[in-house]
């Protein structure tokens, strides 16, 4: 899972910044998606990957914060303006030299739910996953305590539904049919509020990037350890082992162009697992434990199993409809 949102991290900084460097003048020979991934990768990524102590990126975490609630700003403002209306008479000034892909609302309804509905819902099983942290952010929280933990939980959780459902709202008010993986896609290059929009998701996809690489870091030690290779875990072996990971995410993202495809994949496989399988079997296994296969609390408990064959059918369709939705079954 870890992995996988590096790939996609990885992948939307090249998105952002490689128009951006276009805007500024760097010449196309020199500004291609993957050599600017590759770029990013070795001055910025690098060195923030080698961080240990997530409490470091405090300060960092607060200005990508920041620089999203912009985005977000910047989003509703352009649903809002009609600089991107390409419905009526009133066509928005953004949308008539052609640049761009007009926007379309033919497929578009309020109500309607099937299918593809899946690839929503895939991108959900990803979108509200930071447990493989959860850990670190215990251990770096001030005043640590399981109730200050909860705290933290339910108020950033409910500001990320807040954001989540703002944006994508806006942006579909926006875009329609053809609205991207990436949003930021979709608007006009010389949209000055675009441009600064890109900047600040640059900026807050960078400095968020050590989470996730942490994260897959202490995964891949854990795992490593109770395989039998604990000296994987020592200091010696850290820059080694952070260069592997983000040698395999770097030439995943430069092969795989549209971000939205992995972000429907690992929302629909893994999202799945960990959300319905994962717990389903922990729960089970724990009852046992505490309370004796022969008890009635392990009997109910065994009525969760229903959960294993629903996130499995889940993990289906959803990376089914994705690839579907991308055209490339």
């Amino acid at each position: 899972m870890c992995l996988a949102c590096a790939v996609i991290y990885s992948g939307i900084l090249g998105d952002v910044f490689t128009p951006l460097l276009s805007t500024v003048g760097l010449p196309d020979s020199l500004n291609g998606r993957s050599s600017n991934i590759i770029a990013i990768t070795i001055a910025f990524l690098f060195p923030l990957s080698m961080i240990k102590d997530l409490s470091a990126l405090a300060f960092t975490s607060i200005l990508g914060f920041a620089a999203i609630a912009y985005t977000l700003m910047f989003i509703v403002t352009r649903a809002l303006d009609g600089t991107y209306n390409a419905v009526g008479d009133a066509v928005g000034k953004f949308i008539e030299d052609g640049v761009i892909t007009k926007p379309s609302f033919a497929r578009s309804t309020m109500w309607n739910f099937d299918f593809s509905s899946l690839v929503l819902a895939s991108n959900l099983g990803l979108a509200y996953i930071a447990h493989y942290n959860g850990p670190t952010f215990y251990r770096s929280l001030k005043d640590t305590s399981s109730v200050r933990f909860s705290q933290m939980v339910r108020i950033s959780f409910a500001i990320l539904t807040c954001l989540y459902i703002a944006i994508m709202c806006a942006g579909y008010a926006t875009f329609g049919d053809v609205t991207e993986g990436n949003i930021l896609l979709n608007y006009h290059p010389s949209d000055v509020l675009s441009t600064m929009a890109r900047l600040a998701t640059g900026f807050s996809i960078l400095f968020g990037f050590p989470l996730v690489i942490t994260g897959a870091r202490e995964s891949i030690i854990g795992a490593a350890s109770s395989l039998g290779f604990p000296s994987l875990g020592d200091t010696k072996n850290h820059a080694v082992l952070v260069i592997a990971i983000l040698s395999l995410v770097t030439a995943i993202s430069t092969l795989v162009k549209d971000v939205s495809v992995v972000v429907g994949l690992t929302g629909a496989i893994l999202g799945s697992f960990i959300v319905y399988v994962c717990p389903t079997l922990i729960h089970v296994k724990t009852v046992a434990l505490c309370k004796g296969s022969e008890s009635a609390e392990y009997k109910r408990a065994r009525l969760n199993y229903i959960w294993v064959p629903f996130g499995v059918t889940i993990a289906g369709l959803g990376a089914f409809m994705t690839l579907k939705e991308a055209s490339l079954i």
